[in-house]
């Protein structure tokens, strides 16, 4: 397959959008933009159609939905996908956000965007290639249409809550891997855990203890910490206290499962 064309709008220089313009980069020709202005010059001026525009954006309000529609009026095939940074986590309860869009947060964009834009690649139907009218609903369900694979090894759960071990043991028993429950008064190896998901709060006090002394395990397992609404410090504090990676929460199974293939691989 050819690869992707497209279209960056905005300041991907900032520190929340960085590993995304990378992760673009990977699967496609990456046109970048400064502003809407530059965006429509380039499209026009383009001979090849663009098949994706990504939009992102810092704050609320920096790109205006008029602005946004003045692109897809210029390249109506592209699809937009709202890269959105951590200012913008309360948009939707505004009433402001940009209507149509596919919105990812910075802290999901990785493995949600290398998920839907191999299946570009492959021509496969993804979430980003549904038309702009289709709900958040819809777009879930394309992906629950995927079948699951299947993996084998033992994945130690830390958490908590029994609520939220249940739930991703749950998860981890549909993908074919088995589980074992690590609470936080009782931090032993159980067994050859090759994987531990670190399901935390705010990834502060003793929770930063806790995952240092995991990643002080021999031998030492990958490790991917869940936290609600990171910001770019709690990512960065996640990781030198031993995180591989670092997923936000709510997340969705398909981004868990990717992660889970990726260090595994």
């Amino acid at each position: 397959m050819p690869e992707l064309s497209i279209l960056v709008v905005g300041n991907t220089d900032r520190a929340e959008f960085r590993e995304a313009r990378e992760v673009l980069e990977r699967w496609g020709r990456v046109i970048a933009a400064a502003d809407a202005s530059a965006a429509a010059a380039a499209l026009a001026e383009g001979e090849d159609p663009v098949d994706l525009i990504v939009v992102a954006q810092g704050f609320p309000g920096e790109f205006p939905a008029e602005r946004v529609d003045s692109l897809r009026r210029l390249a109506p095939l592209a699809r937009v996908v709202a890269l959105l940074g951590s200012w913008c986590e309360g948009e939707t309860r505004t009433g402001r956000a940009c209507p149509g869009a596919i919105r990812v947060y910075w802290h999901q964009w990785v493995a949600r965007a290398e998920r839907e834009l191999s299946r570009l690649h492959e021509g496969r139907c993804s979430a980003w290639s549904l038309p702009s009218t289709a709900s958040d609903e819809e777009q879930i369900l394309v992906s629950a249409e995927e079948p699951i694979a299947q993996r084998q090894g033992l994945v130690a759960i830390y958490s908590a809550r029994f609520e939220m071990q249940e739930w991703l043991a749950a998860a981890c028993r549909r993908a074919g891997l088995t589980t074992a429950w690590l609470r936080p008064d009782r931090l032993d190896a159980p067994g050859p855990a090759r994987l531990v998901l670190f399901d935390a709060t705010d990834g502060r006090g003793e929770e930063l203890e806790h995952l240092r002394r995991l990643n002080a395990w021999v031998p030492r397992p990958a490790i991917v910490a869940l936290v609600d609404f990171p910001r770019v410090e709690d990512r960065d504090r996640l990781r030198s206290a031993g995180a591989d990676a670092v997923l936000s929460k709510p997340l969705l199974v398909e981004d868990l499962f990717w992660q889970l293939d990726h260090l595994a691989a």
